[in-house]
């Protein structure tokens, strides 16, 4: 799937929350609660993917997602010292 706008980003984003949810057999106050972020901020990121970081970030933790996040976070799965290493081999 390609995503081409933010908009695209942020809908993929909040079905997938709303979905994760679902499964969970959660309803929106008890993830309001459980990921302390205001239920009306909650509904708002479900309905329209819009909200802060930080209430993003709770909201994965919640769902226990968190770990999806520093996959995408990663940058490499070298030291910042085995790549120095590595550079300074080839030179």
């Amino acid at each position: 799937m390609q995503l081409t706008t933010h908009q695209d980003l942020q809908y993929q984003i909040a079905h997938k929350i709303k979905a994760i949810r679902k499964q969970k057999k959660l309803t929106q106050k008890m993830m309001a609660s459980k990921s302390d972020v205001p239920l009306s901020t909650y509904a708002r990121i479900e309905q329209l993917g819009e909200g802060s970081l930080k209430d993003f970030t709770k909201i994965l933790i919640a769902l226990d997602r968190a770990d999806e996040l520093g996959k995408i976070l990663k940058v490499s799965d070298i030291s910042p010292m085995e790549a120095y290493e590595r550079l300074k081999a080839k030179s």
